[in-house]
């Protein structure tokens, strides 16, 4: 039986091109029965290949490469598992390569079924393993006898020599080198056949293909896929013990009522049943530990909030007697899972929660999943094309017509300019092609965002790992780690609950007042008022458009009506907000399936939002358990045909059991089907909401805090809505701006940390130097490491020079020579006049843009802002427009591109910004005849026309054009004697209002597009002396 053994995978990254799906079915193809994989020092793809092969009737041989330091000599090394123990010796070989070890002593002791195969080199014959050991021969080995038994080694690592140039694209993309660095790679390392594989070996070795058919005949691996639970405290029955924890919790938060307690008793019994009582105990100490360090760990989330254990362990913290939440969506004995009880911690404090896991539970005992990252699209043109000698700019401009979802196959056949770009070019289509190759196939490993392993046993008794900083990384993803029955939590780490803690530690520190955050009211009548008003930016759930819409519709005037705006705004529920809103307003009529479902399906005006629903349905309804319930849920859910054709006789046959006629038992059963496919779960919603609701509590009551924490640690985009919230950006000067974001008495301070482009130790230099005098005073002290213009351009251009020169424009033009001054005089400078050369300033408009670029917001007041203040008709924010409505906008358009279309007419594309965000305007060649005359880059306009999206971008069709500014400058003159000298005097008194000049001689009225003035008196007494007449009109 021929075995192709030493194949690497693409898991020996961007060393090999074979992937495992495809190696597989090749290999099948070719009339392999037994196939094997030896990637270097990991196992990354064993799991994988494993399934994949045993899929398609394939004997998996699993192997690893390594090379070990022997007598102080590197020895290259193939382990071949040859029975079950020896895949966990394999396990275990492998880690102690991934966390570092490399010498052959640390290695020997785990050789118990593994077959270890040296490769062939020159004086192999007195190389003494103290053990027996196979030597792996080639096909150009020359022949001659050996002290051992030999085997048949052929390295794969492409398909076929084809894939040369992209195997030596790797090597040069692995090596960040040239391809000419990278040189020849060997030809012959490709897949044969078994015909041509038996024939490289069958000459000078032909015992080593009969050896290797007696090596891999018995080989077959028994995995234990039986779940793992670790023991929480092997000196007591955790049923007991969580027993006891439980009761204790309800008794301190006083729930002593007979239903409480059933409900407790009836959930232990189940969480016994069904085996978890060491999970339980086991996030109950994980959480106990957050809280006991200060963490805030949130509400809980996911279907666990339906357990009153869980609440009474305070791993969760909505009762879910109170609020009517079910437990069997969370744990049912009639459908086994594992309770997946996620944790969330805030994300600066993960690192130690980890560390707590490891040293708790044991260093071999808890680990932290991989992932693979992979080449994208992008990633893959990139990568490649730059091997080619192609600049940065022009990459920049082939992947930006890539979009997010876009494979390279898809962004070609979707794209034409992509397509012409890429065909533009002889070099430009190979490198194409190799990319296209590459994509998709793994580049390095990640870790994932939340999982981690845990195991009552040594970990690698059943997967291999690998080093990594705070804990041991699993080399199998969490697939493979699942699929070993190994317990996978998710550790969570929420910037949200960073947020909310923060702001209860900055109310502390400011006010003195102690928040108990889990205890926040959720009907706080002025954060429902925040809510129902939309002001929820920053607030998790509810920032985004959609929800900040459906918000100001629902006008939520108790928490579960956030809870249920939550879930309405999602694919397939929002199908019913019309019908929502309009039944919560009185104005269409609530309408109940049956009269039996009202209790249930009126808090929510008879629409089934969430899964629980369905569950009650179907219990009220025709009988069911609610355990039985909820597997008619998932199958409903998953769109299981077959499940759901049986459970609905069952639903018919309950029904009429308890008095419903068939032909309404169908009828509920199918509006049932509808709504289980994206139904919500309600204790999810419910406690994400809560996290929700305590973040806008302190928005609602503590702004100034919500905010120093919001614009501090998340992003600078929270300045606007500040700005809404009555606070003002107070004037910067270099000499009083701080280096973080300050609030202070409604003022917004904005800081030297958030000017991009600002280096940290430029910012130290300024507070630990000012105050300045000038902006002589300022270069004078400024280090000459720091005397480049890019590095003071930003700070001149958002205005923390102009307490000394207001014209910004001024002050860049006389850097350079200022820096000059400064290097050459030295403190002489001080003693000396400089002459400054005058310039023309940056309009409003253009300051207002350049501040925003800089440091996130608007300073300057744009003159689209005093416009919107005063608009003469509705329109529409940029970033509120949505695809396919007809919409208006208030903007300025920044630049004008005109083309010729095929037919040889003129249409054009327009830059518009409404001074928060920008867009594209499509101006088609009927609409470019009709407004062509009136459109004028800086000018400002009411653009009107149909919303679409164009390379997921959003654009405007125009069919409307107003102009926004209808007052204008108009000078009357004789001749054209004095063109010269007012166009000199319009350049000092640049503004935003039009100008237009009336040549009496002529009788000719001009428009003056490339002059705009402001609005001064001063500029008319200027002009008197060489005009007839001037008027703002």
């Amino acid at each position: 039986m021929v075995a192709q053994l030493d194949t690497k995978t693409v898991y020996t990254f961007m060393d090999s091109l074979i992937s495992i799906k495809k190696y597989v079915e090749t290999a099948k193809n070719l009339g392999y029965q037994t196939l094997g994989i030896m990637d270097i020092d990991n196992l990354y793809g064993v799991y994988h290949f494993m399934e994949t092969a045993t899929e398609q009737g394939i004997q998996p041989l699993l192997g690893v490469e390594m090379t070990l330091d022997y007598a102080g000599l590197p020895l290259n090394l193939r382990f071949l598992a040859l029975d079950s123990q020896g895949y966990r010796n394999l396990m275990k070989l492998s880690t102690l390569k991934m966390i570092g070890k490399s010498k052959w002593e640390e290695f020997q002791h785990l050789l118990e079924g593994i077959a270890v195969i040296v490769p062939v080199f020159e004086g192999i014959e007195a190389l003494d393993l103290g053990r027996e050991f196979y030597i792996g021969v080639f096909s150009d080995t020359p022949k001659q006898a050996f002290p051992h038994a030999t085997l048949p080694l052929q390295t794969v690592r492409y398909f076929d020599t084809g894939d040369l140039d992209t195997l030596q694209m790797l090597c040069a993309i692995r090596e960040n080198s040239s391809l000419r660095e990278v040189g020849n790679l060997p030809n012959h390392d490709y897949l044969l056949s078994p015909e041509q594989f038996t024939q490289s070996f069958q000459e000078n070795y032909p015992e080593s293909l009969d050896n290797l058919k007696q090596l891999v005949a018995g080989i077959h691996y028994e995995i234990n896929t039986e779940l793992k639970l670790p023991r929480f405290n092997p000196e007591r029955p955790a049923v007991e013990e969580l027993q006891d924890r439980a009761e204790a919790g309800l008794e301190e938060k006083r729930l002593n009522s007979l239903v409480y307690k059933e409900r407790l008793q009836q959930e232990l019994s189940v969480i016994h049943q069904m085996g978890f009582d060491d999970y339980f105990l086991i996030v109950w100490d994980l959480l106990r530990f957050g809280r006991s360090q200060g963490y805030y760990m949130g509400m809980g989330r996911g279907s666990a909030v339906g357990s009153l254990v869980a609440y009474a362990l305070e791993i969760t913290g909505i009762d879910p007697v109170e609020k009517n939440l079910l437990f069997e969506r969370f744990l049912n004995v009639e459908r086994y899972t594992m309770p997946d009880i996620d944790i969330d911690i805030p994300d600066v404090y993960r690192p130690e929660f980890i560390r707590y896991v490891r040293d708790r539970y044991g260093t071999m005992h808890a680990a932290q999943i991989v992932t693979y990252s992979t080449f994208g699209a992008k990633q893959a043109i990139r990568d490649v094309f730059k091997r080619y000698g192609v600049p940065e700019y022009e990459l920049t401009n082939i992947t930006r017509k890539i979009s997010f979802r876009d494979t390279l196959t898809s962004a070609y056949e979707k794209n034409m300019s992509f397509r012409q770009i890429i065909n533009s070019k002889l070099e430009y289509q190979k490198a194409f092609e190799i990319a296209k190759k590459i994509e998709g196939n793994p580049r390095q490993t990640s870790i994932h965002a939340a999982g981690v392993v845990m195991s009552d046993n040594d970990l690698t008794e059943h997967i291999p790992l690998k080093y990594g900083e705070d804990m041991y990384i699993t080399q199998y993803d969490a697939h493979g780690v699942e699929s070993n029955g190994l317990l996978k939590m998710d550790f969570l780490g929420l910037r949200n609950l960073t947020f909310v803690q923060r702001m209860k530690e900055a109310a502390l520190d400011k006010y003195g007042v102690a928040i108990d955050i889990a205890k926040i009211d959720l009907e706080d009548t002025i954060t429902l008022q925040l809510f129902a008003a939309g002001r929820t930016k920053g607030i998790f759930q509810f920032e985004q458009a959609g929800a900040i819409n459906l918000l100001k519709r629902v006008q939520p005037v108790q928490f579960e009506e956030i809870v249920a705006t939550t879930s309405l705004n999602r694919p397939g529920a929002s199908d019913y907000i019309d019908n929502f809103v309009k039944r919560k307003h009185g104005q269409e009529k609530v309408e109940m399936l049956d009269s039996s479902l009202e209790a249930i399906l009126a808090p929510t005006y008879g629409i089934m939002l969430y899964q629980e629903q369905v569950m009650q349905v179907a219990q009220r309804f025709a009988g069911f358990s609610l355990g039985k319930a909820d597997i008619l849920r998932r199958a409903m859910g998953k769109k299981d045909a077959t499940e759901m054709h049986r459970m609905e006789a069952e639903f018919v046959t309950g029904a009429l059991d308890l008095g419903h006629s068939e032909i309404k038992a169908k009828e509920v059963f199918a509006v049932m089907e509808k709504f289980a496919g994206y139904g919500f779960n309600r204790s999810h919603a419910y406690a994400y909401s809560a996290l929700a609701f305590q973040l806008a509590y302190f928005k609602a009551h503590y702004p100034d805090i919500f905010f120093d924490i919001m614009l501090n640690y998340s992003s600078s985009d929270y300045i606007t809505d500040a700005l809404e919230f009555d606070f003002q950006v107070a004037s910067l000067n270099i000499n009083n701006i701080p280096y973080r974001d300050k609030f202070q008495d409604k003022q917004i301070y904005l800081g030297l940390k958030n000017i991009k482009g600002l280096p940290r130790d430029v910012a130290y230099w300024i507070i630990e130097n000012r105050p300045f005098s000038n902006v002589e005073d300022f270069v004078l002290k400024l280090p000459t490491q720091y005397h480049k213009v890019q590095l003071i351009t930003p700070l001149v251009q958002v205005g923390l020079f102009d307490v000394f020169e207001k014209n910004r424009q001024k002050i860049l033009q006389n850097l350079p020579n200022l820096f000059v001054f400064a290097d050459e005089l030295g403190s002489l400078f001080a003693d000396t006049n400089y002459s400054w050369t005058e310039a023309e300033d940056y309009t409003e408009a253009e300051k207002f843009e350049l501040e925003k670029e800089i440091i996130g917001v608007g300073l300057s007041e744009h003159p689209l802002v005093k416009l919107a203040k005063t608009a003469t008709q509705s329109f529409t924010p940029i970033q509120e427009l949505v695809e396919n409505n007809h919409a208006t906008i208030l903007g300025e358009i920044l630049s004008i591109r005109v083309i010729r279309t095929k037919t040889g007419e003129n249409m054009a594309f327009l830059q518009v910004s409404d001074a928060k965000r920008k867009m594209e305007v499509t101006v088609f060649p009927d609409a470019f005849k009709q407004f062509s005359k009136g459109l004028h880059e800086k000018g400002f306009y009411y653009l009107t026309g149909r919303v679409q999206k164009r390379e997921e971008r959003l654009q405007l069709i125009l069919n409307d054009l107003q102009e926004a500014i209808t007052e204008r400058f108009w000078i009357q003159v004789e001749d054209h004697e004095s063109d010269a000298e007012i166009s000199a005097i319009l350049r000092q008194f640049r503004g935003d209002i039009p100008v237009v000049i009336r040549y009496e001689n002529e009788r000719k009225t001009v428009a003056i597009p490339q002059y705009r003035v402001q609005k001064s008196d001063k500029l008319q007494e200027e002009l008197k002396k060489i005009t007839m007449k001037t008027i703002y009109q």
